[in-house]
């Protein structure tokens, strides 16, 4: 009877252990776990928010190097357009058409204008 007397009380102790750990076990309480879920959250909300700006700077960025070589080609018009008016506004050839259509130069009326 010794035998089985020493015996309940180890099987209690055994009882009162896994009791002991089968509450010991819950990883996380309620609370907790929404926690989790929020930070999860807002940690893929940013990501996405990044990536979209990352996005848009680039749409952005094709934008502005598209603008800038239209601005490239339109400066390069202009000049190509000062270069013509400077060869169509050259006196000496002003002078030959006005003499091809019957003018005259007379030194007495002309008068020089400095820009």
């Amino acid at each position: 009877m010794s035998q089985a007397t020493q015996k309940q009380p180890a099987r209690e102790e055994q009882r009162q252990v896994q009791t002991v750990r089968s509450q010991i076990e819950k990883k996380f309480t309620r609370g907790e776990k929404y926690l989790i879920a929020l930070i999860a959250i807002v940690i893929v909300v940013t990501a996405v928010l990044m990536v979209s700006n990352y996005a848009s700077m680039y749409g952005q960025e094709q934008d502005i190097s598209q603008l800038q070589s239209e601005l490239n080609q339109q400066q390069q018009h202009n000049e190509g357009l000062e270069h013509q008016v400077s060869e169509l506004s050259d006196p000496e050839r002003i002078l030959e058409i006005a003499q091809e259509n019957g003018m005259e130069l007379n030194e007495d009326n002309v008068t020089v204008l400095q820009p």
